[in-house]
């Protein structure tokens, strides 16, 4: 048996709900939006945290759906004539999660050893499941009160935390996630508001990149096929030699520009205004951009404080 230990942790986030984890334990897996969803968490070898959340529309027993569940387990256990050992209770592992009701824990053994915690957050009337997971020759006393004590989740009415890949950022209330694309050198979350469009991107290999360009260069080409019908100003807010960082704002290209765009030449997209910034932190060799798209001219979103929001993260001891 061997003692699993870690030197770095880093705080994972998804639709509002905070993890303390393992630097080396990335997504493996995302569905599902805030109401009911599953994220899987992996190393380079085997699943580790499988995350689960449903709307609990006001029911918090939580108990009779662990009841369920272990039933479920026994009766695979029977089909495959297999034994089934699940200790039920803590036993010995001191939980402290205040901001949960009805609070259960169990193990029980299958291909690894499975911790499972299940509860009810009042904070969003969902349902909680959380499975870590060791191998059969792994202690985890080390980690598993730090994985599962710091299990939070998010008021609606309050900025929402994203974090993952040393990136951290919040949406505001009420923007809602539309899509994203999650790779270790580019992780971009995109949200809407009504007619308003909040961007944010996080890439790596900074250095590289940047090497023989300007950042608004960077800039311009890589967003072009998102802002080929926007006309684009960019403005240097600092340009030293350790880092740049630009402001950009957008106005809607005339229409006789948009005819002479290559075909198709009517342009069907809704006319919209921009504000961005983009930015470089060398320290962590990396590049981030907000962007936020809008109808209303007059109306523009607070893009400083969607800025100030995202930063890069360092794994903690």
């Amino acid at each position: 048996m061997k003692n699993l230990t870690f030197a770095a942790w880093s705080p994972f986030a998804w639709h509002g709900i905070q993890l303390s984890v393992p630097s080396e334990w990335n997504p493996g897996k995302i569905i599902g939006d805030k109401k009911s969803g599953e994220v899987r968490l992996d190393d380079s070898q085997v699943v580790r945290i499988e995350l689960e959340w449903k709307e609990a529309r006001g029911d918090d027993r939580v108990g009779q759906i662990v009841d369920r569940y272990i039933e479920g387990l026994a009766k695979n256990a029977e089909k495959e004539k297999r034994p089934l050992n699940v200790q039920r209770g803590a036993s010995g592992l001191q939980i402290d999660l205040p901001d949960m009701r009805n609070v259960e824990f169990f193990v029980y053994q299958a291909r690894a050893m499975v911790h499972t915690l299940a509860c009810y957050s009042p904070t969003t009337d969902r349902l909680i499941f959380m499975r870590v997971m060791g191998r059969h020759d792994e202690i985890l006393d080390a980690v598993l009160p730090r994985v599962i004590n710091s299990l939070k989740d998010t008021s609606p009415d309050a900025p929402q935390p994203w974090a993952l890949y040393d990136m951290t950022c919040a949406s505001p209330p009420g923007y809602e996630l539309d899509t994203f694309d999650l790779k270790s050198g580019h992780v971009c979350l995109a949200f809407l508001n009504d007619n308003i469009r909040l961007q944010i991107d996080r890439l790596s290999l900074a250095r590289i990149m940047l090497k023989n360009q300007t950042l608004e260069d960077w800039y311009r080409s890589f967003f072009g096929k998102d802002l080929r019908h926007t006309e684009i100003e960019c403005q240097q807010l600092t340009a030293d030699a350790d880092n740049q960082c630009i402001a950009l704002t957008g106005h809607p290209k005339s229409r006789l520009n948009s005819l002479l765009q290559p075909l198709p030449f009517w342009n069907t997209r809704p006319r919209q205004y921009m504000t961005g910034r983009a930015w470089t932190d060398f320290s962590t060799n990396k590049i981030f951009a907000v962007q936020t798209f809008y109808r209303k001219k007059d109306a523009p979103p607070d893009i400083e404080a969607y800025a100030n929001a995202i930063a890069s993260v360092e794994p903690q001891k």
